[in-house]
């Protein structure tokens, strides 16, 4: 006999019943495994169960449920300092760290003069990493071969599945439609749907950032951007670029453009740069400046350690600077003086008192930091004298480990599941 309370095709369930309960559970418990893997990824010191209690609020139980889960599913292991493994409660506390066994990640590096592939779990550590340097010219159909074959040979050397591929590349481009756009001086290439071509050949969500941007998105999830809310990253290599961390979140622009502080003008009337404008940073900060400068001081400096080299880099200058060469200092100090100016402007129009700065050298002294610092304090307004600049925890590689930290943060906002 029909039960005259239910209606046909009713599953005796009221809206809102135990089916949306059960979804809510789900998504609770994704929301809080997340949080502890990205607790766990991101930590600088080693952080246990208790650690994870205090800073998240929950209870000591639900952690430990969540946190043994997530060891059974072999993306979380518990070692102690000695490195063996320990799941016994009720002893001292053991740390908790990304398992050799979890998912991974794949990071592509577009540069003016290389390509380079890394591959890395979700706390950032790397496992593989591969480089190709361009022969001659460069064809659009060459730079594609060059990223898939880098992935494909970083894949096959791992037993580990990959969840999703970054490409972090110079501009300018369009991080929304994943196109390289026109960027100035390689090879005339332009309009490369990476994202798509990458995605169709990996089967992966595949995201693209633009080089400076990976690099401050790194610092903020892995590096020295962590404790601060608002910050600036400079990238300096072929080009000089900026990315933006605001209100604790990257700033990519409308579509990924911003930050191309390199081609902003410091001189209407200067040279015609390859983007077409007039007198931009790059024209004057740039290491054909510095050559300039070390040929003029080089004959009253015949002992300079330049001397024996026809072509220094950049990271020759500042090396040499840290020694307390005079010419690569006086170099240095032109270059900084270029800089300081633009970065002036821009505190004067955006509110930062930091300022993270990534760029190769062997020295650790951070001479270049510490003379940027002091242009920033002749070149600013008083109120703006409290800017602090650090070195990149990354050097040079921000951008590289920074298509990594767009897969990450994908990750830990619950768009990519491990």
């Amino acid at each position: 006999m029909t039960n005259s309370s239910q209606h046909p095709g009713s599953t005796g369930q009221h809206p809102g019943g135990t089916g949306q309960h059960s979804d809510n559970r789900k998504e609770s418990k994704k929301a809080i495994d997340s949080t502890l893997v990205r607790l766990i990824a991101t930590s600088r010191t080693p952080v246990s169960r208790i650690d994870l209690a205090r800073k998240t609020g929950l209870s000591k139980m639900t952690i430990s449920n969540h946190v043994a889960e997530l060891i059974r599913k072999g993306i979380v292991v518990e070692r102690d300092s000695q490195g063996q493994a320990e799941n016994v409660l009720g002893r001292h506390p053991i740390p908790l760290h990304i398992s050799g066994l979890s998912p991974c990640i794949c990071g592509l590096w577009i540069t003016r003069t290389h390509t380079q592939a890394v591959l890395a779990d979700i706390s950032g550590s790397i496992i593989d990493m591969s480089k190709m340097y361009y022969q001659g010219s460069l064809s659009r159909e060459a730079l594609i071969s060059m990223l898939l074959s880098q992935y494909d040979a970083l894949a096959s050397r791992t037993s580990r599945r990959i969840i999703g591929c970054g490409i972090s590349s110079i501009g300018p481009l369009d991080s929304t439609t994943g196109y390289l756009l026109n960027p100035s001086n390689f090879w005339g290439l332009s309009y490369i749907p990476l994202t798509e071509i990458v995605s169709a050949h990996t089967g992966l969500p595949t995201y693209l950032i633009h080089d400076a941007h990976a690099g401050a998105l790194v610092e903020k999830i892995y590096g020295r951007g962590g404790p601060y809310e608002n910050f600036v990253y400079l990238h300096i290599s072929e080009g000089i670029g900026l990315g933006f961390v605001l209100n604790g979140a990257l700033f990519n622009g409308f579509s990924g453009q911003s930050g191309e502080i390199g081609h902003t003008s410091i001189n209407f009337n200067g040279p015609r740069c390859s983007c077409g404008n007039r007198g931009c940073l790059e024209s004057y900060a740039s290491i054909d400046r510095m050559r300039k400068k070390i040929s003029e001081l080089l004959p009253l400096f015949p002992d300079s350690a330049f001397k024996k080299l026809k072509s220094p880099s950049r990271s020759d200058v500042i090396n040499f600077a840290s020694g307390g060469d005079p010419i690569a200092v006086a170099a240095l100090d032109e270059f900084c003086g270029y800089l300081a100016h633009a970065l002036a402007n821009l505190l004067r129009l955006l509110d930062f008192s930091t300022i993270i700065v990534g760029y190769d050298a062997l020295s650790s002294s951070y001479i270049l930091e510490k003379i940027l610092y002091e242009k920033m304090r002749d070149y600013s307004p008083p109120e703006k004298n409290n800017v602090e600049i650090l070195h990149s925890y990354f050097n040079n590689d921000g951008p590289l480990m920074g298509a990594i930290a767009i897969v990450a943060n994908e990750v830990f906002h619950q768009n990519i599941s491990l």
